[in-house]
């Protein structure tokens, strides 16, 4: 993906990998541009903690990405990341407080809360691109975040991966898309 897209003329100053995990993302984006700000958030506190020695000159930061502050909405030029999905809720008060249904809907989902809230913080122009479920594309119940994504981003691409993608490096066999 990071190799596409610099193939493309596509060099992010600012990345994000909002679920950066042992920053398999990170290091692809910085294979091909060592000299971009990186940010990576990771919640699980050991899986940080590696994160931010294997990357001492980058902001790392164990924290869900539901804290990120908004100071960095229209921030990054690239986010990118193999997102969590599931029936997990993400508490964030100003998504829930939100007049907008698709923000308030994305509470109940994290791999929804987490496409709507990458959104915020990419600048006009940026690139998302998440690896996640199936279930955002398939499911009846995300349509009003569907909805939201096709009025406020312009889809670039969205590829169904193979269902065995993950078997051997994660032991899943959930089908994938990358969005």
């Amino acid at each position: 993906l990071a190799e596409t897209l610099n193939e493309k003329g596509v060099s992010p100053t600012k990345f994000l990998d909002p679920s950066a995990g042992m920053g398999e993302f990170i290091s692809a984006f910085k294979n091909q541009n060592n000299s971009m700000q990186v940010t990576g958030i990771e919640k699980d506190l050991l899986t940080g903690k590696l994160l931010s020695h294997l990357y001492p000159n980058d902001k790392m930061r164990t924290m869900g990405f539901e804290e990120i502050e908004s100071r960095y909405n229209n921030h990054f030029d690239v986010v990118s990341s193999n997102i969590p999905f599931g029936d997990v809720a993400a508490f964030d008060p100003e998504f829930r407080s939100s007049s907008l249904i698709a923000k308030k809907y994305a509470t109940q989902s994290i791999h929804n809360y987490f496409f709507i809230k990458a959104v915020d913080v990419l600048r006009e122009g940026g690139i998302l691109a998440f690896i996640t479920s199936q279930g955002l594309m398939n499911s009846m119940n995300n349509q009003p975040v569907r909805n939201w994504l096709m009025g406020e981003c312009s889809l670039v691409s969205a590829i169904r991966l193979p269902n065995n993608l993950f078997t051997e490096y994660a032991g899943t066999e959930v089908g994938s898309d990358l969005i």
